[in-house]
């Protein structure tokens, strides 16, 4: 239960919806069955709150919002979590489901505020802060500047187009940066790092480090510089009780302009970061097979090996099984898994009822899937034919959440969506 910084939680001061209030008398059982229906419901609530940060931008005058604040909504930052976690090999899996039991329960529009400071050891704040860091900074990302497909980075280079010569390459030593991304219509490239510090004196020190981590690499076409956005974003936490008292979100972001490149070579471009962000989403889903024909496609040098692999990753997505939801009107064949506080299901089929015990013992299962029309586009590599099937209007559904980009997210159990094969 989520308790207040004093004290207690008042459920009752949430005043829930009367579908709310349905669910919680419905629950069959006994006294406890009817406490954890009480409690998910209002973790529900809890998770749709907006919460804000102080917020600090350079330049000034190209800040995202007016004002000294910006807001998120909690579930913004589970689902960026979520996402995150899948895409980063190590990245603890139930991190991004804790949320709710972290931060202070005071209400809708409040500031985002810990109970408490993140852990004891300095280990321990470390890790979970730059985790949380990264979280929250992919939520503004996505929510501010739009950008809905990210590439991690790793220590080597990275080929977007073998064939082409479009890479990523590194421009001095040490930590490379978190993200290549870009928005769902295939513009806006940029390179960002995400810090999170519990610093009194504020952000700047972590901001300082994360711009000069943004500098390290660069994006070339056949040995062209191209233009990036490179954005820095550090968040300094605030406790209710001991430690700074709150919370900061800073960001540096001018535009590092390149040379022009050829329309094919910046088409080869975003095609590939996009296959790298699908790959990386799918893989611990039980796609490794198909993640791993797309980045090989990236990969590719010799239009041969080209025509190879594009024959073999598209017999193996006609092979890939879909998923859907029951009841959703928005989200159809999907290639993807069911996700819990413990990570990925290994079972590929998981019965409806198992689904609502999963639910029931507050383990959050979610559908993360990726349209599969949109992966054989993706497949294909043609980058008009991506933009104008991510240009369509996307359904609209009571639950299920879109990353502009294909992904979905869907909470699963009764009284939400359930997966079935299609």
């Amino acid at each position: 239960m989520v308790g207040e910084a004093n004290g207690p939680c008042d459920l009752n001061a949430f005043e829930p919806s009367d579908e709310i209030v349905t669910e919680i008398c419905s629950a069959d059982g006994d006294n406890c069955g009817r406490a954890r229906s009480r409690h998910n419901s209002y973790s529900i609530i809890f998770r749709i709150m907006t919460r804000t940060f102080i917020h600090s931008f350079d330049p000034a005058n190209a800040s995202p919002v007016a004002g000294s604040t910006v807001s998120l909504e909690v579930s913004e930052i589970e689902d960026a979590g979520i996402r995150e976690v899948l895409q980063t090999p190590g990245a603890a899996y139930g991190a991004w489901s804790i949320l709710d039991t972290l931060l202070t329960a005071t209400g809708q529009g409040t500031p985002f505020i810990f109970k408490e400071p993140l852990g004891q050891a300095r280990e321990v704040k470390v890790a979970l802060s730059g985790l949380f860091g990264r979280f929250v900074a992919r939520a503004y990302l996505e929510h501010y500047f739009n950008l809905s497909i990210f590439a991690h980075l790793s220590s080597r280079s990275l080929l977007l187009d073998g064939r082409r010569q479009v890479e990523i390459v590194r421009r001095a030593r040490g930590d490379l940066p978190d993200w290549l991304a870009c928005a769902a219509d295939l513009s806006s490239l940029t390179v960002a790092e995400a810090k999170g510090c519990h610093d009194s004196g504020g952000p700047a020190k972590a901001l300082a480090r994360a711009w000069t981590q943004a500098q390290r690499i660069d994006v070339t076409a056949k040995g062209k510089k191209v233009t990036i956005k490179r954005i820095a974003v550090a968040t300094r936490w605030g406790a209710a009780t001991t430690g700074p008292a709150d919370a900061h979100l800073s960001v540096q972001d001018p535009v590092d302009e390149g040379e022009p490149i050829e329309r094919d070579d910046k088409a080869a471009l975003f095609v590939g970061l996009l296959r790298y962000h699908i790959a990386n989403l799918i893989a611990p889903l039980g796609h490794q097979e198909l993640a791993t024909s797309l980045r090989q496609l990236a990969r590719d040098r010799l239009q041969s090996t080209v025509q190879r692999d594009l024959i073999s990753a598209r017999a193996i997505l006609n092979s890939t099984p879909l998923r859907d939801v029951a009841g959703s009107s928005a989200i159809d064949g999907l290639v993807g898994g069911i996700v819990t506080r413990a990570g990925p299901l290994a079972d590929s089929t998981v019965a409806a009822a198992d689904q609502d015990t999963l639910a029931r013992l507050n383990l959050r299962p979610v559908l993360v899937g990726v349209e599969r029309d949109l992966i054989s586009l993706a497949i294909d590599g043609e980058a008009h034919a991506v933009r104008k099937r991510l240009a369509d209007v996307v359904g609209s559904d009571d639950s299920a959440r879109s990353d502009r980009a294909g992904g979905w997210i869907m909470p699963l159990g009764s009284g939400q969506g359930r997966v079935r094969d299609v």
